[in-house]
């Protein structure tokens, strides 16, 4: 990590709760379900399809991972009347995984169950390096009872070519968001410049989608996009009914909305992912830890360079 990095994550503890929010307002849908609601039906009435996310990761208590739980269950509730397409992202540790594994899978498992009384699906986060094992083998052991459920891939990591082989092999119909990934890993077991993680994610794409899965590519990248639009055009996936069914374009909430609108005016199916929760300055404050790039941004909105 450079001199500038460390300073920026030096300052960051320094930042306004309030001007955090000035910033990450755009990206999370606010504190309670209700937010998050309003967020979706406007999104939906654009022709957008959504994903939602009740922020949290690293909880200290098995309690707090069941809190987790009852959230998601009030999230599904709510979303009866507004969204009958929009699955529920959920993170590995905030269902507490660190802390104890078969009380993950539980929880996992009932949500999976819940959800699929609505003809919904469940996607299992992918967080840093360490929990990445323990992450693959909850989500394949949840796989093999329920059928609507999916995972995370990123593509920066070097192992990720021989997971997919792994889960290709082991979960049917297997259902992937592919991500380049926000956690900054070492060196020795990450691509660490851009245009590497880019050729690694189209790459992953490819075999994923001749693997058969079902694959959201999670991207506001030009290139990237162009490269799976180009992969899905000559495997004929862009002709309907086969379009919805076996890919789409998936974007955060709040990025690069005109690329979304681009996407989904080409005839591609685009999902939008909306964050809510009370944990939205922790999760601000973790991932501007974690990615410097983000930090920066908030430092340069302290000092209204933010453009």
């Amino acid at each position: 990590m450079g001199l500038t990095d460390r300073l920026v994550r030096g300052l960051m503890p320094l930042v306004p709760r309030p001007l955090v929010w000035t910033v990450a307002r755009r990206y999370v849908a606010g504190a309670d379900v209700r937010d998050a609601v309003r967020r979706i039906k406007a999104l939906r009435a654009d022709g957008f399809g959504t994903i939602i996310d009740v922020l949290g990761e690293g909880i200290a208590s098995l309690d707090e991972a069941r809190a987790a739980a009852q959230e998601y269950i009030r999230a599904l509730d709510a979303l009866r009347s507004v969204d009958p397409d929009c699955p529920i992202s959920v993170k590995p540790t905030h269902l507490g995984l660190s802390l104890d594994r078969d009380v993950c899978a539980e929880l996992l498992d009932d949500l999976c169950r819940r959800a699929a009384a609505e003809s919904r699906r469940v996607r299992f986060e992918m967080e840093d390096a360490p929990t990445i094992d323990g992450t693959l083998d909850v989500f394949e052991e949840v796989a093999k009872r329920r059928d609507n459920i999916g995972c995370v891939l990123q593509s920066r990591l070097f192992r990720t070519a021989k997971d997919v082989e792994r889960l290709l092999r082991s979960v049917p119909a297997l259902d992937v968001r592919l991500v380049k990934g926000i956690y900054l890993e070492p060196e020795s077991i990450a691509w660490t410049e851009g245009p590497d993680i880019s050729r690694s994610y189209v790459e992953l794409a490819r075999a994923l989608l001749d693997g058969g899965a079902r694959l959201g590519l999670a991207t506001h990248d030009d290139e990237v996009a162009r490269a799976c639009e180009q992969l899905i055009a000559e495997r004929g996936l862009d002709s309907p009914p086969t379009a919805q069914r076996t890919y789409e374009f998936q974007c955060l909430m709040g990025v690069r909305r005109r690329f979304a609108e681009a996407l989904r005016d080409g005839g591609h199916r685009v999902r939008i992912y909306v964050p809510y929760g009370k944990d939205w300055h922790a999760y601000s404050m973790r991932r501007m830890g974690k990615n410097p790039d983000i930090a920066r941004h908030v430092i340069r909105a302290a000092f209204g360079r933010e453009g």
